[in-house]
């Protein structure tokens, strides 16, 4: 086969057409990105956390335009109730209590990428969620267009796959209930949860037709949400289907009936509801935890006709920078899925600070000399 632009290598790996090579995307730590770009001799963003690392990479050029990554992400709505700078609390020469827009107690740690500790949630019972859903509202300051313009140019000029990038609901109800509110209102408050997840869905539909309508017009849809954790998901399946499968569905279908495969983003173990995630529109899963037994031995003989992968290679191997144990990773997990068309390379999570630069250098090579159809 002929070599394919990276636009059209990816849209056939998602649609399991035949392609010349598998493609290439990864996510990195924070500390990764900065000490690669420092080991490239690539200009370094200033001191202003993780946001705005990542915002001052998308203006000035990222990673993933050196590395040749095959795909990208622009869009990333805001959907806090309140767009603000965090209140801070309390802290330490470590970590910072903040208050955010949501009105979520949330320590963090100050120096280092990580999962926040969830403290209190101050949206807690209907009445309080009535007393503020109306600042839930489509508007044009919750897309950063500043910092994702820039990207999205240049990923058109290098033909590049561009995926529009959102949370999804249970993501998103997450940041304002927390996941105990969330999930016991789903036995306790089933029409309040209802409402909840079906007001966040119109939002995020408006505000994916906004993007749209200012030219971000995009090839596939990224959807971040981790609604599973290393043993299973969050809730039952049944409890799946019932709460939150409808608005995943509505959600979707405008990604889908614009011919845009919708990658769906979970951290932990989703087999459990893995038939309905592809019943509601879901094209391809990421990044596939090995510590949350997904493995794509498993995975792709039993899905492999109806969803593709991006991921599972795993990143616990990879930071032993033993050459002979990570390529033994890479032609496993490849050679598993490789024959049903839809793979992409992708980490089993993002690269963590442990893994060098020769060594993902080696990653990306092999994967480039094993991914070949031809």
């Amino acid at each position: 086969m002929a070599s394919l632009t990276s636009k059209e290598r990816v849209y056939r790996t998602l649609t399991r057409q035949p392609a010349d090579r598998v493609p290439r995307y990864d996510r990195f730590w924070l500390e990764t990105k900065l000490a690669f770009r420092k080991a490239l001799g690539i200009e370094i963003p200033p001191d202003v956390g993780w946001s705005g690392a990542q915002a001052w990479a998308h203006r000035h050029g990222t990673l993933w335009e050196h590395f040749g990554f095959d795909l990208l992400e622009v869009g990333w709505p805001d959907y806090c109730l309140r767009l603000m700078q965090p209140e801070v609390l309390d802290e330490t020469d470590d970590w910072v209590l903040q208050r955010d827009g949501n009105w979520a107690e949330l320590r963090w740690w100050k120096h280092k990428m990580g999962t926040p500790e969830h403290i209190r949630y101050g949206i807690d019972t209907p009445q309080r969620w009535q007393e503020v859903r109306h600042l839930l509202q489509p508007t044009h300051d919750r897309i950063r267009w500043d910092e994702f313009w820039p990207l999205y140019r240049r990923a058109r000029e290098a033909n590049r796959f561009v995926c529009y990038g959102t949370v999804e609901l249970f993501e998103m109800i997450k940041d304002v209930l927390g996941h105990e509110i969330m999930l016991m209102a789903m036995i306790e408050e089933p029409d309040w949860i209802h409402d909840v997840f079906s007001t966040y869905t119109d939002v995020a539909i408006r505000l994916f037709q906004m993007a749209e309508a200012e030219g971000m017009v995009c090839d596939g849809a990224f959807v971040y949400g981790d609604m599973a954790y290393r043993n299973g998901p969050f809730m039952s399946p049944a409890h799946y289907r019932e709460f939150l499968q409808p608005y995943h569905k509505k959600m979707f279908a405008e990604f889908t009936k614009r011919g845009m495969p919708v990658i769906y983003h979970s951290d932990g173990d989703i087999r459990l509801v893995l038939d309905d995630l592809i019943d509601a529109g879901v094209s391809a899963i990421n990044p596939m935890e090995n510590s949350a037994n997904m493995d794509l031995r498993e995975l792709a003989p039993r899905w492999g006709d109806r969803l593709s992968f991006v991921g599972n290679i795993d990143v616990k191997v990879l930071a032993t920078n033993d050459p002979d144990r990570v390529r033994e990773e890479i032609r496993v997990k490849m050679g598993a899925a490789m024959p049903k068309q839809g793979y992409i390379y992708h980490s089993d999570h993002s690269i963590p600070p442990g893994v060098t630069l020769d060594t993902y250098r080696m990653v990306l090579a092999e994967a480039d000399r094993i991914g070949r159809y031809e």
